[in-house]
């Protein structure tokens, strides 16, 4: 790879932005710090056009509106790979809109890949094999280390060769166009990613806990959130969920009952060891109840029509020679299960961002739906 060029000031910015703004098609990846913030936040922006590689660096600026006038831009493609997260964090943090995408994972499952990784990919059709070392790197630290540079570098650099390489494979198939169109929609429907909440509900390893237990477990999970706010570390780093659980089953009152469970290290002991004993022992002076939310069940209705989908899907894919996700993803699916739609203009209504997919298999899914009407 050519050496790629760190973006760090408004004038490199504006110039970066020219440049790919009068590309046809540019590449995108991005870098976040989610395993060492409390609240994670998009750290690097990887860019590439044929010619050229850049790295963004966001904490350089308060405003990157020209890039997301570019992410908007219907004329300028935009490949990714595995580009729902990208866009999720990219939404998050920056209200970003995105048109005219290409998911080059989409791709490969559309031409039949089971193993889907950039890397996986990269080797099996160019030979090139992409370091790993930095998968877990803080890169919200500052300088970015030179090495890390070029790691991130290789995650733009080789998307647009790898789109070159699947296009005409796809046209082979008859699948372009509906690899696109589920490009697009995966833009469009992806949420932006919701901050860093409290929940309870999102511990791990709660289902046998009574209502009691839940109740000291949420207290014990509000000090956690507490101290990795107070230290801007992820929850999980001050301590785990298993811990956790075990104290709120155990409710442990003095130090050497918490020490003998030996869910916490000798430095969490000396750290958060009287923190945690005050916690239940202040529980435990007014006990309360916390009850599990009560999960709302799809209708047995709607769970027939998901269960007829799906068999109509694998028909049509085993007919074609393709994957059956291909035929209906699984949103649109369920989508249509919940929704039942009474005519075929509701049902291209509820496939409007699949209009490929309503010429193609609308009749055939409307008149499944019809005939579990009669």
């Amino acid at each position: 790879m050519p050496s790629a060029e760190l973006i760090t000031s408004p004038e490199r910015y504006q110039m970066m932005i020219a440049h790919l703004g009068g590309q046809k098609a540019i590449a995108i990846d991005t870098e976040s710090n989610s395993l060492f913030a409390y609240q994670e936040r998009v750290c690097l922006i990887q860019l590439s056009s044929r010619e050229r590689d850049y790295l963004l660096d966001p904490f350089a600026f308060d405003d990157l509106h020209a890039l997301g006038e570019l992410m908007a831009d219907e004329h300028v493609q935009k490949i990714m790979h595995a580009g729902d997260y990208d866009i999720s964090t990219l939404k998050r943090d920056y209200d970003f809109t995105f048109n005219n995408v290409f998911d080059t994972m989409l791709a490969a499952s559309a031409l039949g890949e089971s193993s889907l990784g950039l890397s996986t990919l990269l080797e099996k059709y160019f030979g090139i094999e992409l370091a790993k070392k930095y998968q877990r790197a803080n890169w919200g630290e500052r300088p970015v280390k030179d090495d890390m540079l070029r790691y991130a570098q290789a995650d733009s650099h080789f998307l647009i060769p790898l789109r070159d390489y699947l296009l005409p494979r796809l046209e082979a198939i008859g699948w372009l166009e509906l690899v696109q169109e589920d490009s697009n929609a995966m833009a469009k429907n992806t949420p932006a990613m919701k901050p860093h909440c409290e929940d309870v509900w999102r511990v791990k390893g709660t289902r046998d806990l009574s209502p009691e237990e839940m109740s000291l477990l949420a207290e014990l999970n509000h000090q956690r959130e507490l101290q990795a706010q107070k230290r801007d570390r992820p929850p999980f780093k001050i301590f785990g969920d298993p811990s956790m659980v075990a104290i709120a089953q155990a409710m442990p009152q003095t130090l050497e009952e918490l020490s003998a469970l030996k869910v916490f290290s000798k430095h969490q002991m000396k750290r958060y060891g009287n923190l945690i004993v005050n916690t239940v022992t202040n529980w435990l002076e007014k006990p309360t109840k916390l009850h599990r939310p009560a999960v709302l069940r799809p209708c047995d209705a709607e769970l027939e029509r998901h269960e007829a989908l799906k068999k109509l899907r694998k028909t049509i894919a085993e007919k074609e020679g393709i994957a059956s996700n291909l035929v209906l993803p699984r949103d649109l699916l369920e989508k249509i299960a919940r929704h039942d739609p009474q005519s075929m203009p509701e049902l291209e209504s509820l496939m409007s961002d699949y209009p490929l997919r309503f010429a193609r298999f609308g009749k055939a899914i409307f008149d499944l739906l019809l005939r579990r009407r009669l």
